[in-house]
Formats: structure tokens, C-alpha cells, sequence
């Protein structure tokens, strides 16, 4: 005897990693095997001997449980060609230990066994190979739900393309995207094409060549679609280039979205932009002339005025309207009307500030060291005041009427997000006692400083080494 025969055959049925079990012709029950007695949740004892559906009864809350019929056909079939035979996937509840049942969908495969040796062409029994494909059947069920969901709520449209053969398959959301009525015949995908517009046409038909002539491309489309009526849709197309399992040519496989909704939003909001930055450009200009003919009154009352105190206090207060009219001719002037380029403008106010401060020292520089930075209106305000405070107190107390020198203002970043306006002079004289003879909060000016300098969020500091120099260190 060989090696075979002494086996026990039994052992590898029931070791089997396949569920299987054996009934006869009439659906009874002889042979289950450990893997499908684990399957169903049921011992050998409960199975052998019983009807199948007597072991495995139809969920009575399910009209369309007909699996009884459907196994017995397959099983005489099988008896008559003796042929295994696959059934088609259909759903059979099963009865769990909690006496409900549970939703099963099963892919069966129904074989002949002959085991009469007097008869060997005869089917004395059928094996029955059951594979649970529940968790498979109910997630693609799922998903395409979601995609279904999805295309309906965000109006995508989805489509499959061979640029091979041409052929298109899509859902009916495109068909109705491209403006083809319900029912109305479209075969040639070229119809699709020639609704794309002129202007958009050789960039969309560039990218689907590109995205076909690799398997693994991307595809991203954007594009006009032109109606028969005239009217025009916006659209984005998104998917990928895979193998056709058949032809194992390239296909591509994506969705379009609809995005006019979206496109025409974003071009209200573009009006709506440049309608409000041309009123704020505007106001800018009426803010500056405004600004400017305070500054002229305010010259002419110090023109007029004899007594030097007084006209001392009406220049300061000139210069200190000047600085802001300034930031608000920059803004009318600037494309861009919420910020400053604040190197550019303080080039501007340095010159201003030496004309107007050079009748009282005609010796002393302005320099200016400054990296290009752009800052909000609010903050660019603010600096140049303080600007116009720090050059204005050097040109006053650092120098004498015949003494020569300079000022510097500059401006750069202190790493990360920090910026330093620092304004230094190299005045000797009287600048070298002016905060000895009074502390420098007791003026309008220091006053003006310190708040400018909480304003932006920033500090103070103070240095009397070779002069005067005054930082004030904010955050961007």
C-alpha cells in the first residue's frame, strides 16, 4: 500500500483551511469540517443528519430569502453534469447564539463527489465550499454609497476614458455638466470635447494625452465648458491614469466638479476688493490734503506769531501733521493701501525732515540705514511719528546753533519676528546734559515716545554713550 492510501482522508477534509461541508443529493447533511462547523458558529452534532435549511433556516424577516431553492437547483445541476458549479453571491442570514440573525454574503462553490465504485459515473454527494464575504460585500456597498453622496452633494460627475479607443463611460451628471439633455445619445467623446473652450481647449487635451501616455499619472484639469445656449460652466477635473485589466492599455479614471458657483463668488469678491482698496485710496487722498492744509495753517500762525516760544511750538506740530500726511500720500500712492513700505517712505521723511529742520542747524547730516520692510498703516504711523519725535529732539538739544554732526536713522530686523528703529546722534554740548538738568519723561516729546512705543507693542531703550541713541524694539 502506498504512502497515500495509509493516510486518512478524513483528516485533510477537516483540516481543510476551507469551509466545506458534504450533503446528498436531498440537502442532507453527512460531513462538516472543523473550519466551516468555526464559521457558522455551529458543533458537527447540530449539522449531521439535518437538512441544510433545517440547520441554517431563512431569516423570516427577509422577503427575498429564497436561498433554498437556489441550492437546490445548483445541486441538482451538479448531480446531472456532474460538474462543479459556482453559485451567484447572494445574501443568507444566519441565526447567532443570541437568537438574532446576522447578515451573511456568501460566494459558494458546489462540487460532485462519486463514491459508489459500482457506480462511478453516479453523484452521490455534493461538497459544499462556503467563503464569508461579508466585511468585502457591505464595504464596497459603502463606498459607493459615499461616492454616490458625495457626486450628489458636491455635484461631481465621475467618468472612465480609453485614449485608445476613444470610448468614454461616465455618469449621468457630466452628460447634464456639458449641457446634453436626459435620454439624448452621446457615443463619441468628442462631442464632450468640442463643448470645452476655445481658449482652455489646447491645455485641457495637452494634460489628458500626458496623463494618458503613463500608467500612475496624475490628472488635473481646469477648464470652461461652453453650453449650446450660450451659457459657460467652470470645471475642475481630478483622477488618475490605471491598466486596464483587460487590454492592459492605459485608462484614465476621475471626477469633474462643478466650480462655476465658486468662480463667480471669487470674482465678486475680486470687484468687491478693488472697489473698497479704490474708496480707501480715495479717503487716503482727502485724508492727506486734509492733513497738508492743517500743516499750512499751522506754518502761518508760526509765520506770524513773534513770540519764539510759541512759534518753537507750532513748527513741532507742523512736523509732527507732516509725518502723518506723508504715510497717507504713500497709501494713496502705493498699490497696496493697508501697508507701508516703510524704507521707501522714511527716504521721504528724511528729506522733510531736513528742510524743514535745517533754518536751526545747518551743520548737522541725516542718515539713513534702513532694510526694505513693509508694515501695516497702523504701525507705519506710529514709527514715523516717533521718528519725527527722535530727529527732532536730536536737532534740538544735541548740537549747538554752529556745531556740525549727524543723525542716523535706522531700521532693520532683530531675528524672528522682531524689528529695532534705533535714531542716534553724535551731539556733544548741550545734548550731553539735556536729560541731566530734567528727566526725560517731563517732556511732551519723551511722552509722545514712550506711548508710541507701547502702542507697538514694543520697549524703550535709552543709550548717552558718544552721543544720544534711542531704540524701540516691536514685534512685525
Amino acid at each position: 500500500m502506498d504512502e497515500v492510501s495509509r493516510i486518512d482522508l478524513g483528516l485533510f477534509f477537516d483540516s481543510a483551511p476551507t469551509a466545506q461541508m458534504v450533503f446528498t443529493p436531498d440537502l442532507r447533511i453527512v460531513a462538516a469540517n472543523q473550519r466551516y462547523c468555526a464559521l457558522l458558529g455551529r458543533q458537527p452534532e447540530e449539522l449531521i443528519g439535518f437538512r441544510v435549511f433545517e440547520a441554517f433556516p431563512a431569516n423570516p424577516d427577509d422577503p427575498n430569502a429564497d436561498a433554498e431553492a437556489e441550492l437546490q437547483a445548483s445541486t441538482d445541476a451538479v448531480v446531472a453534469s456532474g460538474k462543479a458549479q459556482e453559485m451567484p453571491l447572494r445574501q443568507h442570514d444566519v441565526l447567532e447564539s443570541d437568537g438574532r440573525y446576522g447578515t451573511r454574503y456568501w460566494r459558494i462553490l458546489n462540487s460532485p463527489v462519486f463514491a459508489d465504485a459500482s457506480e462511478p459515473e453516479r453523484v452521490t454527494h455534493v461538497i459544499h465550499t462556503a467563503e464569508d464575504v461579508t466585511r468585502s460585500v457591505l464595504g464596497e456597498r459603502a463606498d459607493a454609497a459615499k461616492r454616490r453622496a458625495a457626486m450628489r452633494g458636491a455635484e461631481l460627475s465621475y467618468f472612465e476614458f480609453d485614449p485608445a479607443s476613444g470610448n468614454l463611460t461616465r455618469s449621468p451628471q457630466l452628460d447634464a455638466l456639458f449641457g446634453f439633455e436626459p435620454g439624448e445619445s452621446v457615443t463619441a467623446v468628442q462631442s464632450f470635447f468640442d463643448r470645452i473652450h476655445p481658449d482652455d481647449h489646447e491645455a485641457t487635451m495637452a494634460e489628458i494625452e500626458r496623463a494618458g501616455r503613463t500608467i500612475g499619472s496624475d490628472l488635473h484639469l481646469d477648464y470652461r465648458i461652453v453650453r449650446p445656449d450660450g451659457t459657460v460652466r467652470w470645471a475642475i477635473g481630478l483622477g488618475e491614469s490605471v491598466r486596464d485589466p483587460d487590454t492592459q492599455d492605459a485608462r484614465i479614471v476621475g471626477i469633474v466638479l462643478d466650480v462655476t458657483s465658486i468662480r463667480e463668488n471669487e470674482a465678486s469678491l475680486r470687484e468687491a476688493v478693488e472697489a473698497r482698496d479704490l474708496l480707501i485710496a480715495e479717503v487716503n487722498h482727502r485724508v492727506k490734503n486734509s492733513l497738508q492744509m492743517v500743516a499750512s495753517i499751522l506754518n502761518l500762525e508760526a509765520s506770524a506769531t513773534t513770540d519764539a516760544t510759541a512759534r518753537a511750538s507750532l513748527k513741532v506740530a507742523t512736523a509732527r501733521v507732516n509725518a502723518v500726511a506723508a504715510i497717507h500720500a504713500s497709501l494713496y500712492e502705493d498699490e497696496d493701501v493697508n501697508s507701508v513700505q516703510i524704507d521707501r517712505y522714511l527716504e521721504r521723511l528724511k528729506d522733510h525732515l531736513r528742510a524743514s529742520l535745517s533754518t536751526d542747524r545747518q551743520g548737522v547730516r541725516v542718515t539713513l540705514d534702513v532694510e526694505p520692510i513693509r508694515l501695516p498703516t497702523d504701525k507705519a504711523v506710529t514709527l514715523s511719528l516717533a521718528v519725527n519725535e527722535l530727529v527732532t529732539n536730536s536737532f534740538k538739544h544735541a548740537f549747538g546753533p554752529d556745531e556740525e554732526g549727524a543723525v542716523t536713522i535706522s531700521l532693520r530686523r532683530n531675528g524672528g519676528d522682531g524689528i529695532v528703529l534705533e535714531v542716534a546722534d553724535d551731539g556733544t554740548g548741550p545734548a550731553a546734559d539735556r536729560l541731566e538738568s530734567r528727566p526725560p519723561s517731563s517732556g511732551l516729546g519723551q511722552r509722545l515716545i514712550e506711548g508710541m512705543a507701547s502702542q507697538l507693542s514694543g520697549t524703550t531703550e535709552v543709550d548717552r554713550t558718544n552721543g544720544w541713541r534711542t531704540r524701540i524694539l516691536f514685534p512685525e
